[in-house]
């Protein structure tokens, strides 16, 4: 199974954003840079995502079936991926209903028959390396069943578990990076994120040490300086998902 990753950024709300947006109040734990990317899955089709940042999460009313039930699944993006996984069952829009609450488990390490599934992560019809999370959709608690990341050189990744069989759904992560703290040093290669989620992450281009944090540039490619690292914008993309699969 190959999953080819999408060229669409996350964003906060901007020109050309429907009208009608949805705003609930939930508890999820949101410290300083930290957001989460949630999920509405619905049946055996892939899931639409939307950032949650701050206080509230907020989507289109149009990117949901109003008369539908879902299962949102929220992935928590601090340094990297967190563990765990916060979920609600059976939401239904409710045009009276201000907030939301969320349940949360962790990994779980499970025991029993192995399982294995592989496949290929492609950005632009090219190989990447990219995170990849298996979610075990039919466990009571839902967790994260399995994490890889896909090689550079042919995207291929392996997924393994001990102890599950149901509805697994695989999702891609872009590389969120590590928080600007200054005084830190950094090397090429390695990338940044601001303290407040901008939609755009900056690779280091130049080795050396943070300085105090700058007016991050929104605009792909651009560079900007921070004490003797200077950086370049690359948008943080949308995350990707295939199935649920039956294994």
């Amino acid at each position: 199974m190959s999953i080819e990753f999408t060229t669409q950024s996350l964003a906060l709300d901007g020109p050309g954003a429907p009208v009608v947006l949805v705003e609930l109040q939930h508890d999820l734990p949101v410290v300083g840079s930290d957001f989460f990317i949630v999920q509405f899955v619905r049946g055996l089709t892939a899931p639409d995502s939307v950032i949650v940042v701050r206080d509230a999460l907020r989507f289109p009313l149009a990117m949901i079936d109003q008369s539908a039930a879902y299962k949102l699944l929220a992935f928590k993006i601090s340094d990297g991926i967190a563990d765990g996984v916060w979920w609600v069952d059976d939401y239904v829009y409710d045009e009276n209903q201000v907030n939301i609450s969320f349940k949360s488990s962790g990994d779980a390490a499970g025991s029993g028959d192995p399982g294995a599934f592989t496949g290929s992560v492609r950005v632009a019809d090219q190989p990447a390396a990219r995170n990849v999370i298996a979610t075990a959709l039919d466990a009571d608690p839902p967790y994260q069943l399995a994490r890889a990341v896909s090689d550079a050189g042919n995207g291929q990744y392996t997924l393994e578990w001990q102890g599950y069989s149901g509805q697994m759904l695989i999702t891609v992560f872009d590389e969120y990076g590590v928080a600007h703290v200054n005084g830190e040093a950094r090397g090429a290669g390695e990338r940044v994120h601001p303290t407040q989620y901008n939609g755009y992450t900056y690779h280091v281009v130049q080795s050396g040490t943070l300085g105090a944090e700058p007016a991050w540039p929104t605009t792909a490619d651009e560079t900007v300086w921070s004490g003797t690292v200077q950086l370049i914008a690359v948008p943080f993309y949308r995350p990707v998902s295939e199935g649920p699969f039956i294994v």
